[in-house]
């Protein structure tokens, strides 16, 4: 039996669950007894087990001394001594039938496939009583003697189980796959061995109901269905299972009732199992010889049951209350941008809460050689048996800032609970990118502005003390505009323009790269220059141009800082800057720069003016959202 919300409502069979799925956490030993309800109740101990977890690994061993059956077959014989006397003898078959150990193994080979074996050792004892006549000249007596025939043998079975979804299971197992007999020669009593497989489906709408069916390759099949609530501080679950054998009749064989109280550590169980059909009738052996038995506990001579089960779980290991199912990594990883992770986590991860209880999971994750140990995100609280979504962020440590090309690396995502140790973990690949790699979003372009800004603002210092006799004269309304000049043509001297290769990732130059390679495309001036600006204290922001083909075109914008009724002061034209607000929200003239241009300063004003005017502004580029405009600070 299985059941979402309460664990230790489980028979630990081998027959039909051979993969063992079950929740076991450490060890587990159970004890069943079994009453025959015959005319007589004669209780007896019907099988103790014991099973023990070591992840992924599941072992059970059982001792089984009530999966037994006897049969008794009397025969009356009659024979004729030499002085015409009858002798009447009544001879006994005594047959014995029993499963005297059981072992399984299962190997959990993801969250959602398990595969397992079983090794079962039956023991069969057939003793017969046969006459024997003695004939002498003054007496003629008959006596018995006894032939003991034992055909023992193992069977060997395996199966496997997979989790379609939360509520779903499928499983397939085999019957007889495997037969070692101790014996070459096979007695006429022997149980029967036909091959064959079943295939078992358990379905849980919800975790207080569930539904299990096995369907036997020779037609035969069960079906059955349990449901829980809480009481006290247990569980207390009812369950009916009906039978339906092929080699026994009616067509629903017997029904199993069944009852469970769980209060951890411990769980019992009453069941019960009732044929349809009256088995009290004598039967012939040459009945029993044609039709035989398959089946230890359970055939056409089989008696009506109660059983009462025990269960003590005794863990030494923490218990794991939540399990990850899946995560989904949302990104790659792209150094330079790692204040982006601060706030926009990495990865989604979805958590299922495997307990009764509100649980409080701290999720992290690590990246051997990005991140220093694991990094913790905000807790999320779970509500018991409900599935959570967890976010995981991710802080870059100062090794991440020199990757020199993209590689492929694992992440590990954690989840911990009440526990030290994580309640589970999961691994998975992520792309590393190196430090100049972009993601192709614009304003993430901020990142590359920010990178190394004392190098900046000491590469604008040397070039404005270089003109510190122009910019003296200057006004001090326009000094910030005539600053922007002479540090653009002072930065684009020599400078060419070169396209990234199409094949490759968006690469973007720093500051300094810019300088030394004298070339970039519009992604590396933009935010090189910006960089330069940004540095002394002039706010910078990016005009992200889009694309049809998704390819953006960026060029800066920068804050002259006069008012818009002195912008006369650099020019007459009101269509070579607009008005826009600055950080503290105060209206000043902005002005476009084209920053592939290459020439001089002017051409790079009015090639920027020409295409944010007709894009941005004609062509409705800003209310449309097909030009964005992206702050820097």
């Amino acid at each position: 039996m299985q059941n979402n919300s309460n664990s230790a409502f489980r028979l630990n069979g081998i027959e039909s669950n051979i993969a063992n799925y079950n929740l076991t956490r450490d060890w587990e030993f159970s004890i069943v007894f079994a009453n025959y309800l015959a005319s007589n109740l004669n209780g007896s101990l019907y099988s103790i087990s014991l099973s023990k977890k070591f992840e992924p690994h599941y072992f059970y061993l059982r001792y089984t001394p009530g999966y037994q059956k006897q049969f008794v077959f009397s025969s009356g014989i009659v024979l004729k001594l030499n002085n015409n006397v009858d002798v009447e003898s009544q001879l006994k078959t005594n047959l014995t039938y029993q499963e005297l150990f059981g072992f399984g193994y299962s190997y959990n080979i993801s969250n959602k496939f398990t595969a397992g074996f079983s090794l079962q050792y039956f023991t069969q004892q057939f003793t017969e009583e046969q006459p024997d006549a003695h004939f002498s000249d003054t007496l003629n007596y008959l006596t018995t003697s006894t032939l003991i025939t034992n055909d023992n043998f193992f069977n060997i079975n395996v199966g496997f189980s997979y989790k379609l979804s939360e509520h779903l299971r499928l499983g397939i197992f085999s019957e007889n796959l495997m037969t070692l007999d101790e014996q070459k020669e096979k007695s006429v009593f022997s149980l029967r061995k036909d091959k064959g497989a079943a295939f078992l489906i358990g379905y849980s709408p919800s975790n207080y109901i569930s539904f299990s069916s096995i369907v036997e390759s020779s037609s035969s099949f069960q079906f059955g269905i349990n449901s829980s609530a809480k009481l006290f501080d247990g569980i207390i679950s009812l369950g009916i299972n009906f039978l339906h054998d092929k080699y026994q009749e009616p067509f629903i064989t017997a029904f199993q009732p069944i009852i469970n109280f769980s209060l951890e550590p411990f769980s019992v169980t009453i069941g019960a199992t009732k044929y349809f059909k009256d088995r009290s009738n004598s039967q012939s052996l040459s009945k029993f010889l044609a039709e035989g038995i398959n089946s230890v506990i359970n055939n056409r001579y089989s008696n009506d049951k109660i059983y009462t089960a025990v269960n003590f779980a005794l863990s030494f290991v923490p218990q794991k209350l939540v399990k990850i199912i899946d995560v989904d990594v949302l990104s790659e990883v792209y150094p330079t941008l790692s204040e982006e992770y601060l706030t926009n986590p990495i990865a989604k991860g979805r958590v299922i809460n495997v307990t009764d209880k509100f649980v409080t999971v701290r999720p992290a994750c690590s990246v051997e050689g990005v991140t220093d140990g694991k990094i913790y995100s905000p807790a999320v609280n779970i509500p018991p048996h409900d599935t959570a979504e967890v976010p995981f962020f991710i802080i870059f440590n100062n090794n991440a800032e020199s990757i020199a090309k993209r590689e492929i690396a694992q992440i590990n995502f954690y989840v911990t609970t009440v526990n030290r140790d994580p309640d589970d973990v999961l691994q998975k690949p992520i792309l590393i990118n190196d430090i100049n790699s972009w993601d192709g979003i614009v304003s993430h372009l901020r990142y590359f502005v920010r990178k190394n800004l004392s190098f900046a603002e000491k590469y604008a210092k040397e070039i404005l003390s270089q003109n510190q006799s122009f910019l003296t004269k200057v006004k001090p309304e326009v000094e910030i505009f005539q600053k922007v000049k002479v540090l653009y043509n002072n930065f684009i001297k020599g400078m060419i323009y070169v396209a990234d290769p199409r094949a490759s990732a968006e690469k973007v130059q720093f500051l300094e790269e810019t300088l030394k390679l004298k070339g970039g495309d519009c992604d590396d001036f933009s935010s090189a220059f910006s960089s330069i600006l940004e540095s002394i204290g002039i706010q910078t922001a990016f005009v992200d141009f889009k694309a049809e083909d998704g390819v953006s075109h960026v060029n800066i914008i920068f804050d002259t800082e006069l008012p818009p009724e002195k912008a006369f002061l650099i020019t007459n034209n009101d269509k070579k800057y607009f008005i826009r607000k600055n950080a503290e929200g105060k209206d000043e003239v902005w002005i476009p720069l084209e920053t592939t241009v290459l020439t001089s300063f002017e051409d790079a004003w009015s090639a920027g003016v020409e295409k944010f005017n007709k894009e941005a502004l004609d062509n409705y580029g800003l209310a449309k959202g097909k030009v964005e405009i992206h702050e820097v600070y």
